[in-house]
């Protein structure tokens, strides 16, 4: 999660029912719908559910499907605060966006940048809400887990993970170790990438900055993991070849474990405004992001133009 713009809410301007215009088959094979729209894209971006997701009345970000693809979530901006919605796939197709409980306990706090556990039992997110022994208003991270009939109470991670300034963008890998962007004191310049090992539910080791293949001078955050940890995408400000406020990444695993230089994902996927959010669904088929106020999505295979050749 990155910058944001005021913008007033489009929820209530949605006048029509996501089942008519997304109608789903849960017979047979499965479809693009599965997707919440009728046509997936190319190796081309497109702006993600036009008027739904994405719509000129308000700021929105993120997009992660859950692991069964049954629900679909996003961050769009309230009142000037990001709040965390939902969509769900029925037999008539998808509902209308929603915010979901654990947004709504917590009016005048801000809630984004979601991710699944593996087993889609836990949901991760960071929040603005109090803390006690740290600072007012300043993002930590979260996590809140299914409970019947919706979702339990939010806890927040220990002080091995949560830092006392502000802390980004919880990506869960295969095993279930966290990455995500802080400051524990060894950044190599601004806020920077780490991995945390993961030891059992809700505990990690001491994160581990990603150094300077992923990290640099400038400000690093909004990292997605592959589940294998064979890539990862993030977003950087401020380098020489930065086209706009903020551009996407990627690096790729070495064969000695070690992550190779990221490499910029060119006007392919960036562009001159803010480009940020990356995500990629749990089926590996769509790469999703951000990009100003809108979110994206292309075809995954695009990651591998970006792969160096052996």
């Amino acid at each position: 999660m990155s910058q944001s713009k005021s913008a007033t809410s489009g929820l209530k301007t949605i006048g029509f029912s996501l089942s008519t215009l997304f109608a789903v088959s849960l017979t047979g094979p499965i479809t693009a719908d599965q997707y919440i729209m009728k046509e997936t894209p190319g190796l081309t971006p497109e702006k993600f559910a036009p008027d739904v997701v994405s719509t000129d009345a308000a700021f929105e970000l993120n997009a992660v499907f859950s692991n069964d693809g049954k629900e679909f979530f996003f961050t769009r901006e309230i009142n000037k605060k990001f709040k965390i919605f939902s969509m769900h796939r029925t037999e008539n197709g998808w509902s209308i966006p929603e915010m979901v409980s654990f947004s709504k306990t917590h009016p005048d706090n801000r809630d984004a940048d979601m991710m699944f556990s593996p087993d889609g039992s836990r949901l991760y997110f960071i929040s603005d809400r109090p803390l006690e022994g740290y600072p007012e208003k300043e993002y930590n991270l979260w996590y809140v887990d299914r409970a019947e009939g919706g979702w339990g109470v939010p806890k927040a991670l220990s002080n091995v993970i949560n830092t006392q300034g502000p802390d980004y963008y919880p990506a869960i890998v295969g095993d279930g170790s966290l990455y995500y962007t802080s400051d524990h004191g060894d950044s190599l310049g601004s806020r920077d990438s780490y991995r945390a090992q993961y030891v059992s539910p809700g505990i990690f080791e001491k994160p581990v900055n990603l150094g300077p293949n992923v990290n640099s001078k400038n400000g690093e955050g909004d990292i997605f993991v592959s589940p294998d940890e064979d890539y990862l995408i993030h977003v950087s400000y401020g380098r020489t070849d930065d086209m706009g406020r903020g551009d996407l990444y990627i690096s790729f695993k070495q064969t000695d474990g070690s992550w190779g230089k990221d490499i910029h994902m060119g006007d392919k996927i960036n562009s001159d405004k803010i480009d940020f959010c990356p995500m990629v669904t749990p089926d590996g088929k769509y790469f999703f992001y951000s990009q100003g106020g809108d979110v994206f999505w292309v075809d995954a295979k695009i990651i591998d133009t970006f792969r160096p050749q052996s």
